[in-house]
């Protein structure tokens, strides 16, 4: 008999995702993607500042951002000065909450990215210059620093005299030791500028170290280490002699007599037109460097210079002379001269940036030392709160980086610079100088 059958097609049983663990294995997984993203970008920056990719393209960016700068100071200078006023009572109200009182860092650091444009505003207003002239060059600040020390080097003499003295004295510790790199010879510069009483050496004030280097042929090299600015009311190394130092006349910065003193010394010294010479120097010594291998080619054979902190963009090196340069971006001295450091093939600048630590990584919610050995170093003896980054511990923190980093510019400066003092270190002697009337 027929009919009409009703059925039921089998179907699969019904089930429920894990939705929270895959949304779980999802959020991990782009936790660690996310870090390997943030790795990845770290080592591109470090490959870019290794082998300073873009260097280029940041001078000109920052040139063009000095010389509008410096136009709109010369055209308001009013205004803008009242704006730098502003941001240096920010930084110093900033630090005296932050800090409990009010830093002079904190007041460089807000306004270090103006320091360059600002100083060379005010020093075409000083010296005078049009806006065009002001398009065309960088070395307004030399030339206000040229007219203001017609007036301040008299003013000078009166108060300390213009009687140099120049006379070699013993060290009882050894300050300043055999060196093969710049490193090392940035060390015996903060040695002899910084530690010299603490370890009891019995050197003063106002006193460089002349070392001989007996090369395999019996010829000479030497390496000159020049300490910055003491302001011994007696020193030639005075607050005053930056200013000539400074000045756009060859013959003006001639007569700075921080520049004498170690003229003097590298006399005394026997220094020979054709030994080879290397000078390095922290800010006003460096200045020294600068000025010597500028003014003195025809007297001494000025093969490297190093500066530290110390303004000279303007200083007319001759191409021959290599320069490698240290500079704090926040330290306001090596601003000073209102303009960037030649980009040149023999000429290298190293820019450090201070951090209050180490750079840190998230990981899962936690904050970890970042564990890329290359993207700073530590500064020796820092305090703890924000500092004036011009001590040249700064700037030997800012090279080692550099170095670690594996830059090839570096290393070619390295070379350069060991190939000049290449030999047996014969004798390190110290010179000190005093000013009477």
């Amino acid at each position: 008999m027929g009919g009409t059958r009703v059925g039921v097609a089998p179907t699969a049983a019904h089930g429920t995702l894990p939705y929270e663990r895959l949304i779980s294995l999802c959020t991990e997984n782009a936790r660690h993607c996310d870090a390997d993203g943030s790795k990845l970008r770290s080592m591109a920056d470090l490959l870019v500042r290794a082998h300073s990719l873009y260097s280029e393209a940041d001078w000109k960016a920052r040139q063009a951002f000095n010389e509008t700068g410096q136009a709109v100071t010369k055209a308001a200078p009013g205004w803008v000065s009242l704006g730098m006023f502003g941001l240096i009572l920010g930084g110093l109200g900033a630090s005296w909450i932050n800090d409990g009182k009010p830093k002079p860092s904190a007041a460089s650091w807000v306004t270090a990215p103006f320091q360059e444009a600002y100083l060379s505003g005010i020093g075409s207003l000083i010296a005078g210059s049009s806006l065009i002239e002001g398009l065309f060059s960088t070395d307004e600040v030399n030339q206000s620093a040229g007219k203001i020390s017609k007036y301040s080097a008299p003013a000078k003499d009166l108060a300390q005299g213009n009687t140099l003295t120049v006379r070699r004295v013993r060290s009882t510790v050894d300050m300043v030791g055999p060196s093969t790199s710049v490193a090392e010879s940035l060390e015996h510069l903060r040695r002899l500028g910084e530690d010299k009483y603490k370890l009891g050496s019995g050197l003063q004030y106002a006193t460089i170290a002349v070392q001989r280097y007996e090369r395999e042929d019996g010829t000479n090299a030497w390496l000159v280490t020049i300490p910055g600015t003491d302001g011994h009311a007696d020193s030639p190394f005075g607050w005053e002699q930056n200013i000539e130092l400074m000045s756009d006349d060859a013959e003006q910065r001639k007569q700075a007599d921080s520049a004498r003193m170690v003229v003097e010394a590298m006399r005394k010294a026997g220094i020979q037109p054709d030994d080879s010479v290397a000078l390095i120097g922290h800010s006003q010594g460096g200045i020294v460097a600068a000025q010597i291998a500028a003014d003195r080619a025809d007297e001494f054979n000025i093969r490297h210079v190093v500066t530290a902190g110390s303004p000279v963009a303007n200083h007319p090196i001759p191409e021959k002379t290599w320069v490698t340069s240290i500079e704090m971006n926040d330290e306001l001295v090596a601003a000073l001269d209102g303009a960037q450091n030649p980009q040149t093939e023999h000429w290298l600048t190293v820019r450090g940036t201070v951090t209050p630590s180490a750079p840190q990584m998230v990981e899962d919610g936690v904050i970890i030392p970042s564990p890329n050995p290359y993207a700073a170093a530590q500064v020796p003896n820092a305090s703890e709160g924000q500092e004036l980054s011009h001590w040249l511990r700064y700037h030997q923190a800012a090279y080692q980086n550099a170095s670690d980093l594996g830059s090839p510019a570096v290393a070619k400066h390295e070379q350069h610079f060991a190939g000049v003092i290449d030999g047996n270190l014969r004798e390190t002697l110290y010179y000190e100088g005093r000013m009477t009337r």
